[in-house]
């Protein structure tokens, strides 16, 4: 299976926690959890680091900004959402 569908899923199972850093990247860049299910819904798998079960996902916001999802995969199946960010042409 695809793992950005498997977190998608996860995510949609209520399986994933937030850091404190994700929570304060929802609010410096006005992003909700209904912009991160878009992203992974639309996005694809940039970089992953398999040892560390950690995956960057790009795709975008509801209103269109690209923006990317770093998740790491925890044991028990939980989603734990790192950060994010909007991507500028500086972090392109």
């Amino acid at each position: 299976m695809d793992v950005v569908k498997n977190i998608l899923r996860l995510i949609l199972a209520r399986r994933y926690q937030f850091t404190d850093h994700a929570l304060d990247a929802l609010d410096e860049h006005r992003l909700s959890l209904a912009d991160v299910l878009f992203c992974l819904s639309t996005g694809v798998c940039r970089r992953s680091w398999p040892r560390q079960r950690k995956y960057e996902v790009e795709g975008r916001s509801i209103d269109g900004r690209r923006i990317r999802v770093i998740i790491r995969l925890l044991a028990g199946r939980v989603a734990r959402i790192i950060t994010l960010y909007e991507v500028t042409p500086q972090t392109s």
